[in-house]
This record gives structure tokens, C-alpha cells and sequence, in this order.
């Protein structure tokens, strides 16, 4: 009963890593506690504490799922999440330095797996995305699958022995100082990332035919010296090609303010809508169009949609988006920059193709159907993390927030007030594209597979050898 409340304990405080708490030193204190529990217990008993420290750690970070869709959707996610978590059961750990090592290599693989699947995959409370503020000097050595791997081991290895707390000390000084590998650019634009908020929060937040759009029209400045005018996922609630008002309000709003828009808008295809971020010139012509290809599933499709329907029949409600099937850059005062739209930040692989030849990244998201939820907090946590990793500029625009300018180190150097329509004024920095992160799922399910075989045979063969 004991080691059944610890586990709770322990899940509760990998929750208390990521918003609304973001206290960086509970991941370590979270998986330390893991550790500790599982090491040298039988195989269901590892299984059932790794349930309840899953379940501990998912109900409370995924409740922003509940928001507008009810109890069910939230619980059938966290469950899922949590069985997937508790596979960590499944290889023995000994209270060693290599069952340190089979636990954190363990529990990164299925960092990664829940990365990728089931229903291409749903990557959210990964360690990794934790640490910008502890370790932001590894980012972009060895990216968030490394930072995980290296924060899971640091704290089972000092379960194993506190003296190892000195060999570390060095390193998290270091961690401290902003380390950065890119090379600038010598480039930059100012830019205005317009965040014009909605009608109201929740699920029908474009319910009224171009308020949405209104909103963010108004919310533009209408005289700036900005190199580009960015705004929001979703924030043209109509086609801005196909809808005639929606078309005419973006070319006189273009007219008038004589710069680049970039335009977060949802398009209409006899086969489904798009996911569309489109670039229109200072002339009002459209240049460039980026289609989102990592969709989210039960957001912008239904997997398996007749039993997904009986579970909430709020997904009768979602027409299947058309996924785009290539990067697309956008092009302004010769520097090019990749859009990335919301769910896409999760999903390393996707991400990093995406960063080749980008000197600056616009993440644009609407996250009104959460309400004054945390998830948008969690949200821009990642997208912190990803800065770090990629060593690029982010400029976030959100419909309702947060809206933020986040440097190549992972920082946030402004951010909006949520829920306020606001134009946020920065100047982003571009920088050359580089390659010393070590880069893919597939290579680090290899690596750390190999590792975690390795380390599982040290620790029972050095248990032969004591036996003896």
C-alpha cells in the first residue's frame, strides 16, 4: 500500500514538470521516485506501480481534453497513455548503475513510441520537454530525446549512489549559460504576430461566418514598420479563397497596411478542408502555400470514426482534414522561414525535415477550443524545448494566446496576455540551417535498444557473479 501511494507520488510530481507548475526539478525528483519503486520488484508489481504513476502523471497533464468534450474522451486518452507508460514493466530493473541505465533507456523508448503511435502518435509529457531551463546547452547537441535520456538517467543513477550528484554538479553550471551552435545570419525582420482572440472560447469559436476574421483584421495595425504581419491557425474562420467577404476583407486589409500577411486559414476541397498557412504579398498576391501534414487525430480526423462516434458524439462534428504531402517554405526580405501549424511541434522526425534551409520558424496555433485551460502553457512549452533543439527563432501566434517571440535558445523574450486581442511586436533573428544535432527516432530507438540489451544482460550477468 506504501509503494502504491509513492507511485501516485511519483506520477504526480513528473506532472508537476510541465504547466501549470513547470517546476523543471520535479522531473528529476518524479523518476528518481520511479526508479526506486520499480527496481528489484517482480514483474506485476512493477506493472501495477508504473499504472498508477502513469495514471498519476496523465490525468491531471491531458484534463485540458475535457474541456468541451466531457469526462470520457480525457479518460479513454490518459488510460491509453498510461498502459503504454507502464510497458516500462516489462524489463527487469535491478538498483545498479546498469538497471539505471535499462530504466532510462527503457522509459525513453517509450517516450518514443508514444511519439509515434498508436494513430501517429500523440508525443505530449515528454522529459525532454522539460528542461530548457536546467539543461539548454544539450538541446542542440543531442535534441529532446537526448535531454530525456540524460535527466531519466541522471536521476536513477543517483538513487543508485548520491556521490554521483558531484560528477553532475559541472554540468548543470554549465547548463545555466546559453550555448548556442547555429551560426546567424547577419539577417532579421520585425514582424507583428496579430492575436485577435474569438466570439467566445470552445468548440464553436468560428460558429459566426468571418468573426474570427473580423477580429483579426481589426486587431492589425494599420501602420507599422513590420517586415511581415503573421497571424494565427484558423484565424480566417472561412476560405479566404472560395468566400467572397472573407477574399475581399484580407485584399482591402492588405491594401491598406502595405505589407506581407501571413494568413492561418482553413480551405474547402470537394474531398475535405485544408490546414493552411498563406503568404500574400505587400500587392496582395498569394506567393506560397503550406498545407499541415502531421494531423491530429480526433481533432482534424476520426480513427476508427463509427466507435469513435459512439464514445462521443461530438465527433460527428469533424470533417476529415486533407493532409498537405511536402515542406514548403515562405519567402520575405530574402530570408525563408517554415510554418509550422500547432500540432506539428510534437513529432521529432517531422519537425527536424522541416527545419532543413529554415532560418526562422512561425508556429502558428489556435488554442480556443481548450479554454483557459493549461494546455496552451504546455504547448508553448514544447515549442521552447524545440527552439533549444533546432537552434532557431520562434515567432508563436495564437488566436487566443499564448503569443510569444522565443529565441534560439529556447527563451521567451515577450509573450501576450491570453484571451486579449493584441498585436505583438519582435524582431527575429535568422540563422543558418545546421546539422550537429543527432537527428531521428529510428537512430535513437536503435541506440538506445542496443543500450538498454546491453545494460539488462551487465545487470544479470553481474547477479550470476554475486551469486557465486
Amino acid at each position: 500500500m506504501k509503494k502504491s501511494i509513492l507511485a501516485i507520488a511519483s506520477g504526480l510530481l513528473l506532472f508537476a514538470a510541465f504547466p501549470p507548475f513547470t517546476l523543471w526539478p520535479a522531473a528529476f525528483l518524479g523518476a528518481a521516485l520511479l526508479f526506486f519503486l520499480l527496481a528489484d520488484e517482480k514483474l506485476s508489481r512493477r506493472f501495477l506501480l508504473a499504472l498508477l504513476a502513469g495514471g498519476a502523471f496523465f490525468a491531471p497533464l491531458l484534463h485540458w481534453s475535457s474541456i468541451y468534450v466531457g469526462s470520457l474522451p480525457w479518460l479513454i486518452l490518459a488510460l491509453g497513455e498510461s498502459l503504454i507508460f507502464s510497458l516500462i514493466a516489462l524489463v527487469p530493473i535491478k538498483r545498479s548503475i546498469y538497471g539505471a541505465i535499462v530504466f532510462a533507456s527503457t522509459f525513453t523508448l517509450i517516450e518514443l513510441l508514444r511519439m509515434k503511435a498508436p494513430f501517429g502518435g500523440f508525443g505530449w509529457g515528454r522529459i525532454g520537454f522539460t528542461q530548457v531551463d536546467s539543461l539548454q546547452m544539450f538541446y542542440p547537441i543531442i535534441g529532446v530525446v537526448g535531454v530525456s535520456f540524460f535527466a531519466l538517467s541522471l536521476s536513477a543513477l543517483l538513487v543508485v549512489n548520491p556521490r554521483f550528484l558531484f560528477v553532475f554538479i559541472p554540468i548543470f553550471a554549465l547548463s545555466f549559460f546559453d550555448v548556442n551552435l547555429n551560426t546567424p545570419s547577419g539577417k532579421s525582420l520585425k514582424i507583428v504576430a496579430v492575436q485577435g482572440s474569438v466570439p467566445e472560447l470552445g468548440l464553436e469559436f468560428n460558429q459566426r461566418a468571418l468573426a474570427v476574421l473580423n477580429n483579426h483584421i481589426d486587431a492589425t495595425p494599420k501602420q507599422s514598420n513590420a517586415d511581415l504581419i503573421i497571424w494565427p491557425e484558423n484565424a480566417s474562420d472561412v476560405d479566404p479563397i472560395m468566400n467572397l467577404k472573407a477574399r475581399q476583407g484580407i485584399a482591402d486589409l492588405i491594401k491598406e497596411i502595405e505589407k506581407p500577411l501571413l494568413v492561418g486559414a482553413v480551405e474547402q476541397r470537394g474531398s475535405g478542408p485544408l490546414n493552411s498557412s498563406l503568404f500574400y504579398g505587400a500587392d496582395g498576391e498569394l506567393l506560397s502555400r503550406y498545407v499541415k501534414q502531421d494531423l491530429a487525430p480526433f481533432g482534424e480526423y476520426i480513427p476508427f470514426r463509427s466507435i469513435s462516434e459512439s464514445i462521443s458524439p461530438l465527433a460527428r462534428q469533424v470533417r476529415d482534414f486533407i493532409p498537405g504531402d511536402n515542406w514548403l517554405k515562405h519567402r520575405v526580405s530574402n530570408i525563408e522561414f517554415q510554418s509550422l501549424i500547432c500540432f506539428e511541434v510534437l513529432d521529432d522526425d517531422h519537425i527536424q525535415s522541416g527545419a532543413v534551409n529554415a532560418e526562422f520558424f512561425v508556429a502558428q496555433t489556435n488554442n480556443a477550443t481548450f479554454g483557459d485551460s493549461y494546455q496552451a502553457a504546455q504547448q508553448l512549452q514544447i515549442t521552447r524545448a524545440r527552439a533549444a533543439e533546432l537552434s532557431r527563432q520562434f515567432a508563436v501566434v495564437s488566436t487566443t494566446g499564448y503569443t510569444a517571440h522565443i529565441d534560439q535558445n529556447g527563451n521567451v523574450l515577450t509573450v501576450a496576455e491570453q484571451f486579449k486581442p493584441v498585436a505583438l511586436e519582435m524582431e527575429i533573428e535568422a540563422f543558418k540551417d545546421r546539422a550537429t544535432t543527432v537527428r531521428g527516432s529510428l537512430f535513437w530507438t536503435g541506440i538506445l535498444s542496443v543500450l538498454c540489451l546491453l545494460c539488462a544482460f551487465g545487470q544479470r550477468r553481474s547477479r550470476l557473479v554475486y551469486n557465486r
